[in-house]
């Protein structure tokens, strides 16, 4: 009996769309499709998926790519000849800007159409997202803190090293000491060569008290006076200081202590 779901199925129709790749496909790979058989007859090894985990994205066709997007399914009995057919029906380079009932023109499904333009837009998202652009952005003393909250949990005190860039991304983080400031005796030097490395303008450092005490120690302001001077030598900015602890955490710059 026919109902709802069986007029989603133009995929199942006889139509002679073969199953070859479109003219603006690239080359077929090797152990690919021969013409007319479909995916679910082919050995598991020279199905898309398979070739896509051991060859890489990059092995497979374009009519491939779309067919493991679209996928098979009570609504979409063959998704290879599917893919042929949007090929068929759109330019390539015209697939980004496909709304949805472009989409569902070529035969496909709302589910079907829902995918493969949420696939091309994740695409474009990160693919127009540069390295920086990914990076945290730690402009505030709170953005800082929930970059090393974890330190509140640590039995040792641990001194980080969150190294920035010129719009306060973050470049690099690095746990440079662990065990008292006073007692580890950490060398300027050894903060500002991952700042040197990394070509970092600027820097902020954060360490823990297990104690839970949020107030600077003696000790840590006079650590601090001594970075903070060496970074200026160097031409390499220290922004701030945290002090870390389960009730949160403090911020030398904002107490005028920096």
């Amino acid at each position: 009996m026919s109902g709802p779901a069986e007029a989603e199925r133009p995929e199942s129709t006889s139509e002679s769309d073969g199953a070859g790749p479109c003219p603006t496909d690239p080359a077929e790979p090797s152990g690919a499709h021969a013409e007319g058989w479909r995916t679910a007859e082919l050995p598991l090894a020279l199905r898309p998926r398979a070739r896509l985990f051991t060859a890489g994205p990059q092995a497979l066709s374009r009519s491939e790519l779309i067919e493991l997007l679209l996928g098979a399914g009570p609504r979409l009995a063959d998704p290879r000849r599917a893919a042929d057919r949007v090929l068929r029906r759109f330019e390539f380079a015209r697939l980004a800007a496909l709304s949805a009932t472009d989409w569902q023109s070529a035969g496909l499904g709302p589910a079907a159409a829902a995918r493969l333009m949420a696939a091309i837009e994740l695409g474009r998202r990160t693919a127009g997202r540069s390295e920086a652009d990914r990076r945290p952005r730690l402009d505030r003393p709170a953005s800082a803190f929930r970059q090393v909250r974890q330190l509140a949990q640590a039995k040792k005190e641990h001194l980080v090293g969150l190294y920035l860039d010129a719009q306060n991304g973050l470049v690099h983080q690095e746990t440079i000491s662990i065990g008292s400031l006073n007692t580890t005796r950490t060398h300027p030097r050894e903060i500002l060569y991952p700042a040197i490395v990394h070509l970092a303008l600027g820097f902020i450092l954060a360490h823990n008290h297990p104690s839970g005490s949020l107030e600077p120690s003696p000790e840590d302001l006079e650590f601090t006076r001594a970075v903070r001077g060496a970074g200026e030598l160097m031409g390499i900015e220290l922004y701030d200081h945290l002090i870390v602890a389960g009730a949160g955490f403090t911020s030398m710059r904002e107490r005028g202590l920096l």
